[in-house]
């Protein structure tokens, strides 16, 4: 019989820890050339995790509705100009790409990618 397993150990490889440090890190350079500090102390929480290899913190850090969550969410930002609107989106996704990489499946973060 095939048991599902709901916690699952998550991938914190050294390639995936050194993409979502670059991903994380580029998010942010771009948060601060929009200049707001819109979820920037949750992405440093969400690297400090992965970083432990602390699967449940890191769950918890990823899922909070500061990113993914509904209005004011990091994933809404409008950042008043094309460029770097599609710059900011590009980055975020490369975030989304890095936590799923990673082991998360939620909808939220996958709807966040559309």
């Amino acid at each position: 019989m095939n048991i599902i397993k709901r916690n699952k150990e998550l991938n914190f490889t050294e390639e995936n820890i050194r993409s979502l440090t670059k991903s994380v890190t580029e998010l942010k350079d771009i948060l601060t050339k929009i200049g707001t500090s819109l979820g920037q102390q949750e992405l440093t929480n969400v690297l400090a995790s992965a970083i432990k290899k602390d699967s449940k913190l890191f769950k918890k850090h990823v899922l909070v509705n500061e990113l993914f969550g509904g209005s004011g969410a990091l994933w809404e930002l409008n950042c008043g100009n094309d460029n770097l609107q599609s710059e900011f989106k590009n980055k975020l996704d490369n975030f989304c790409r890095d936590i799923i990489k990673i082991g998360i499946k939620n909808h939220r973060i996958r709807q966040v990618m559309l």
